[in-house]
């Protein structure tokens, strides 16, 4: 009989005297009959060939991994202990701690499993409204939208338990689901939901704000920047310049946001919202590129003026979108971030470089000068304010 096989009947054995209790009493030789001894409870023992410890002891052994910044030992440890004791006291407390140790370690899937199982499992623990906090972050940084969305309502249910933050983020998950599923204005709701607990709490002030402010404010930036890209510019406007002024404030507002969302000093959420800062300039830039020469611009020449003066005056959106991604990519290189968002932006870049190029080149072969395609925006924007009341 092998070793490990003789640890594992005796762990058996063990478990059994824990379950069975002494009789509560017991006859004597004269026929009276005498109270017996306390049941005896032995702890679950777990016995390896080379340790023997019980479930607390391998518990307290996990929390000393993961105190002294071994995570990932720590992780595997709490699993350990959930494992042996799917059932026990410590379930809930194992499972949190895995949870917390594998995101630590940088496995934020299994820490999101760890905390949907606690969630899952236990749900009237004290623990399981900590799991769905923190499985609503896990969602929303894994962009996984639509669950985001259903574990906030798990948290909005029990709306009257949560803490400040925790609202914010039950708000921003919910926010952010509504976004992917296109329900801007049912999205927007809870956007101010949320804002209107950062306003009484206090939560936003000047400088750095905490993380879970970050994902409210990107779910702002989103809803303001949909907005904004609704807009459109063909076919072209009656009143072209009151629709592009609006389109303008829009992406100043989503920008905002963006920024607000850079606050919190997140990598992650930093390199999202950059590049959400540059692709609104970017297809800005297409949008009005693709307006059509007006009817007065009857002539070869004049089509070309229009066309010159176009590039030239919008050029500069291009220009701050090409900045923005630098920026974003400078962050990320700091920071070591190597999201898909990254990626996004140094593709982007590489587009809007070719396309900044392309305008110049296509300025300098037209019959113009930059300095005559100047003059010819300066007259039309005083001819405008002529007209303006």
């Amino acid at each position: 009989m092998s070793v490990a096989f003789r640890a594992t009947i005796l762990s058996v054995v063990l478990a059994g005297c824990a379950s069975q209790a002494l009789p509560p009493t017991a006859a004597t030789p004269n026929g009276k009959t005498q109270t017996s001894a306390p049941p005896v409870v032995v702890p679950q023992t777990v016995i390896t060939p080379a340790d023997a410890a019980t479930i607390n002891e391998l518990y307290d052994r996990a929390a000393a991994e993961l105190n002294t910044g071994n995570a990932a030992k720590a992780a595997s440890e709490f699993d350990r202990v959930f494992a042996l004791a799917p059932d026990g006291p410590l379930a809930p407390d194992a499972l949190f701690q895995a949870g917390i140790a594998h995101e630590q370690a940088g496995d934020r899937e299994a820490s999101l499993a760890r905390f949907e199982q606690l969630a899952r499992r236990f749900p009237t623990h004290a623990l399981g409204r900590d799991a769905l906090v923190r499985s609503v972050r896990l969602l929303a940084y894994l962009e996984r939208w639509k669950r985001a969305g259903e574990a906030a309502d798990l948290l909005l249910a029990r709306q009257r338990e949560l803490r400040p933050f925790e609202s914010v983020v039950a708000y921003s998950g919910k926010a952010l689901g509504l976004v992917a599923s296109g329900e801007i204005n049912a999205a927007s709701y809870n956007i101010e939901k949320g804002r209107n607990v950062i306003d009484a709490n206090g939560l936003d002030q000047a400088g750095r704000v905490a993380r879970d402010l970050a994902q409210l404010y990107f779910a702002l930036g989103e809803v303001r920047r949909i907005r904004a890209e609704q807009i459109r510019f063909m076919p072209v406007p009656e009143n072209f310049p009151a629709v592009l002024e609006q389109r303008c404030q829009l992406l100043l507002d989503a920008q905002s946001a963006y920024s607000d969302t850079m606050r919190a000093y997140d990598a992650h959420w930093s390199a999202m919202a950059g590049y959400r800062v540059g692709e609104l300039y970017q297809k800005l830039h297409a949008d009005l590129m693709a307006v059509p020469a007006p009817k007065g611009a009857d002539t070869e020449a004049r089509k070309q003026l229009f066309e010159g003066a176009m590039r030239l005056r919008y050029s500069i959106l291009l220009r701050k979108a090409v900045a923005m991604m630098e920026h974003t990519l400078a962050m990320a290189e700091r920071t070591s971030e190597r999201s898909t968002w990254v990626l996004k932006a140094q593709d982007a870049k590489l587009k809007i470089d070719r396309a900044i190029k392309d305008e110049d080149q296509a300025i300098d072969r037209l019959p113009y000068t930059r300095e005559q395609l100047q003059a010819a925006l300066d007259d039309l924007a005083a001819k405008g304010s002529a007209k303006a009341p």
